[in-house]
């Protein structure tokens, strides 16, 4: 009967009266705190109250609420609130539905003062009134009610609109004790995108402004936030990006996108949810830039408290101890901000013609931004077990971006202690499971493109997890090796994901060693074969270059057990040489020019010489036949694995050796088809192959060769010739003076050649088929070429008497050999002959030949042929730069020739005499004028 005998006295004292204000107040204090002490009595403990004990209905709560907004005296409303809290515990639905103007009073009136006991009032009021609603709406589960939800938003809503307006010392304190008391876990969140919200809608008269109050509004929250655990951080952070999933992508799109109905949520309580959801933003009720604001603004804090000192700090402070609810939390972090990244990257791709594409590209890269700091800040044991659990995430991009960051991680870290490797190791079975094409329910659901990077994804990770860590944990990765194999070995699989399993293969098959041979009977053929397809090489070169990778690392593991597919290899090799010089010109053919050439010289360099050569034998006549572009790479890797050789080896397979070059020498008499040019490049591979071997041999031992070589060009078809006197050619070059010391035997030779090519001393031609003379003409300059050197390099007094007379007359007719036309016979007498002839009257013996040499070339001077005047000249100029000084007792007999070719009926020889006149005068410091 008590109860509402001092509720009627309580509403008699809210009556206007005239009385005294004062007593008015202390009345109604004293009545409100008798209500407090009956509650106290009739529930102790703050339990219900039994209806026959205290009647519901009789007990009014909207008359203490009337109290609180009637009285201006703080010491009221202090015994109204806390009456109210006390009551909360008995009756809290008659609570919760006037609880609004109990706080929305509080916002607009006490946290507006500063002072000690307004503010202890707001405190005790909260502690007291909000956690006995929130307990006594407890579903079985735990959780609270949508309902209690929606109120305790709305109460957060008016503290958050009340904070401008609260001192600036308080206001960390008061959102501190609010949150504290709700539960950050459950509610901070909802304080910090109302914040967000309340900053995005506020406008500033200038950027200046602007930047100062977010660097303001920042410090303050990151501060707010690390009043808290970092689990309590975590779980705010999962929570926004959870709510900016459900935001639209903008205002004019369909209706808030929601996600599945939560666990155990019925219809009205989703609707419910949908009201706390559009009192923390809606979205009708902003504007599309406010919205871009408020996402940008969420997600730009995420990556300052993320990398922020206080925040790290609270980090380290935890120290080495791993927690699994942690754990949880943060692989949780980085499904959700993996989940928000897929979903901004799908807006760049759609928006990339509109006016808010800038936008999406900005927010994406900070979205990156907080996707990196989070990862900063995983410890590595953390982090592996994360990564763990994100690859068996049911998004495809979630589980990529899983093992790109393993990937970083695993490319950027040296050193690990032994238990990490052990937990990383692990990783290569849910690798494998992924890298298993159809194999989970998940990956059967997946787009084939997705589906297809993902592979390649995993195969990448498992060849860097095999690079760190195959040379000491072998066994692990025989499983990996058997997988990639398969996929190598598929009849119809994707090109990119093959390309990756090689690459992965040449990893593993490195740290493997002699555990990958039982797989070479499967690998080979397997990578042999993928190098076939011409067409689909020339469209997919990071395929290609992933082959040659996988072989190239095969043949450099296992250079001893490849012979089966030896020459496979090297025809493969070969044929790709020919096909990125002819065919493909990008970077990634230069790379692959680089990896044939390390391939190459593997075969060269790992195969001892009993099984590379016979190969190599075998390969070349499968070439010369309709392949010979490809005999230059051949020939390459013989040059290097001649190179190689031991002494003791090239003399056990000079034989050998030499039968292969017979053979090789006589592409040109047997394949060379009338295309010289083309026969050139191959012979040009051969000789220089065969020089590499003369080059180590001894004088003993390049003797009977050099002969063997000699008897050969004598025999069989006249087109040995060429391929003989290029070879001498070439030999001088490198030999130098050496040659000398077998060059005897060459002179009658290059002698009786010298008449025989001479097509003014003979009609028929040297060779049986000679378009125009082009076979004689090369054979000349290969000739003059080789003499000229003979003579350069001759320090033995080669040029005996006998000699010379052998070899003048022949040389010097050749200026008269018009042989090839007129453009091929310039150039023999400029660039050879002429040359040639200098250096011949270097070699003379004695001073009676030189004459006889000046003499004889005076005499083509007469010559009826201007062309042959011109070339004689030109001789004579170079015979008078050779002898310098020494010319001058040969000057007697040439003035008169000069005279008579100075009125020369052709202009170009009377030219040509003037500066012939001009460098003698040069070479020999006197005036040659006056002898005219």
């Amino acid at each position: 009967m008590l109860v509402p005998v001092l509720f009627s006295l309580l509403s008699r004292s809210l009556e206007p009266s005239s009385g005294d204000q004062t007593n008015m107040e202390y009345t109604k204090q004293l009545l409100l705190s008798c209500l407090l002490n009956v509650c106290h009595k009739l529930s102790p403990d703050g339990g219900p109250v039994p209806p026959d004990v205290l009647d519901e209905d009789k007990f009014s709560v909207e008359l203490v609420v009337q109290c609180i907004r009637a009285s201006d005296m703080p010491q009221t409303h202090h015994h109204a609130l806390l009456l109210l809290g006390s009551v909360a515990s008995i009756f809290p639905e008659k609570v919760l539905h006037n609880i609004m103007p109990i706080f929305t009073f509080m916002g607009a009136n006490i946290l507006r003062l500063d002072d000690v006991y307004s503010f202890r009032v707001i405190d005790q009021t909260v502690q007291m009134v909000v956690p006995a609603l929130i307990k006594a709406h407890q579903l079985p589960d735990g959780q609270s009610s949508a309902h209690v939800h929606t109120v305790v938003t709305r109460i957060v809503h008016v503290f958050a609109d009340a904070l401008p307006h609260v001192p600036d010392h308080r206001r960390l304190p008061v959102l501190t004790q609010l949150m504290t008391t709700l539960g950050p876990a459950r509610f901070l969140w909802v304080l910090m995108l109302l914040l967000f919200k309340l900053h995005a809608a506020h406008s500033s008269s200038s950027v200046s402004e602007k930047d100062a109050a977010l660097e303001r509004d920042v410090d303050f929250w990151i501060s707010l936030c690390c009043q808290f655990e970092v689990t309590d951080q975590l779980t705010s952070l999962i929570n926004i990006l959870n709510f900016l999933l459900q935001l639209p992508d903008d205002k004019d799109d369909a209706p808030v996108k929601r996600s599945a109905g939560r666990r155990g949520a019925r219809k009205k309580e989703e609707e419910e949810e949908e009201k706390v959801e559009e009192l923390i933003f809606s979205v009708e009720a902003h504007s599309s830039k406010e919205l871009r604001h408020f996402k940008f603004l969420s997600v730009s804090f995420m990556a300052q408290l993320l990398g922020s000192a206080s925040f790290i700090g609270k980090v380290a402070d935890g120290g080495d101890v791993l927690d699994e609810s942690l754990q949880q939390l943060q692989q949780r972090l980085l499904e959700e901000i993996l989940r928000y990244i897929h979903s901004v990257a799908r807006c760049v791709e759609e928006n990339a013609d509109k006016p808010t594409a800038k936008f999406w590209r900005v927010l994406l890269n900070k979205t990156y931004d907080v996707l990196d700091k989070v990862n900063a800040l995983l410890p590595t044991d953390t982090f592996i077990t994360v990564m763990r659990g994100l690859m068996k995430n049911q998004l495809a991009s979630v589980r990529r971006k899983a093992m790109e960051l393993l990937n970083n991680k695993l490319q950027h870290r040296t050193q690990w202690d032994d238990q990490q490797v052990t937990v990383l190791l692990q990783l290569t079975g849910d690798l494998l499971s992924i890298v298993g094409k159809g194999r989970s329910k998940v990956m059967e659901e997946e787009e084939e493109v997705e589906q297809a990077i993902n592979r390649q994804t995993a195969l990448y990770s498992l060849k860097l997890l095999c690079r760190s860590f195959g040379s000491d944990h072998q066994e692990e990765f025989v499983p990996v090796l058997l997988r990639a194999v398969e996929i190598v070995t598929a009849a119809e699989e994707e090109k990119n994901v093959t390309g990756s399993a090689l690459l992965c293969i040449a990893e593993v098959v490195g740290a493997l060693k002699a555990l990958a041979i039982p797989q070479l009977p499967r690998l080979m053929p397997a990578v042999l074969h993928t190098l076939t397809n011409r067409k689909e090489l020339l469209t997919n070169e990071i395929y290609l270059l992933s082959a040659v990778t996988a072989l190239h690392r095969v043949t450099e593991t296992l250079p001893h057990f490849i012979s089966p597919y030896l020459q496979d290899t090297t025809l493969q090799v070969c044929r790709l040489t020919r096909l990125v010089e002819t065919s493909l010109s990008s970077t990634s053919s230069t790379q692959l020019s680089a990896r044939l050439a390390s391939l190459r010289s593997t075969l060269a360099t790992q195969l001892p010489p009993r099984v590379l050569l016979p190969t190599l034998t075998k390969c070349y006549s499968n070439l010369v036949v309709d392949k010979k572009g490809q005999l230059g790479a051949l020939m390459s890797i013989l040059k290097e694995h001649v190179a190689h050789m031991e002494k003791d080896q090239l003399s056990f397979h000079q034989s050998e050796l030499t039968s292969f070059f017979l053979a090789a020498l006589d592409f040109r008499a047997e394949h060379c088809q009338g295309d010289l040019e083309k026969t050139s490049e191959v012979e040009g591979c051969v000789i220089d192959c065969l020089i590499t071997m003369v080059m180590k041999l001894s004088e003993v031992t390049f003797r009977p060769l050099f002969f063997k070589l000699f008897d050969w060009s004598k025999s069989g078809s006249k087109d040995r010739l060429l391929t003989f006197y290029r070879l001498c050619d070439c030999i001088a070059e490198r030999l130098k003076g050496l040659f000398v010391l077998f060059a005897g035997n060459l002179v009658k030779p290059f002698s009786d050649l010298l008449r025989q090519t001479n097509s003014s001393k003979t009609d028929e031609s040297l060779f049986d088929s000679d378009d125009g003379g082009q076979k004689s003409a090369l054979l000349l300059q290969f000739v003059l070429d080789c003499l000229r050197k003979i003579f350069l390099y001759d320090t033995q007094r080669f040029l005996s008497r006998e000699r010379a007379d052998a070899l003048l007359g022949p040389l010097v007719d050749q200026v008269e050999n018009l042989a090839g036309g007129e453009q091929v016979y310039q150039q023999r007498v400029t660039q050879h002959l002429v040359p040639c002839v200098g250096q011949f009257s270097v070699a003379l013996a004695d001073d009676s030949q030189s004459k006889t040499l000046n003499y004889q070339i005076l005499l083509k001077t007469r010559h009826a042929d201007a062309k042959v005047r011109f070339s004689s000249l030109l001789m004579l100029m170079e015979l008078a730069s050779k002898l310098k000084e020494n010319y001058m007792v040969l000057l007697p007999e040439t003035i008169p020739f000069l005279a008579e070719l100075m009125e020369d009926e052709c202009e170009e020889v009377e030219q040509q005499v003037q500066r012939v006149v001009q460098e003698m005068e040069n070479i020999l410091g006197e005036p040659l004028q006056s002898y005219f």
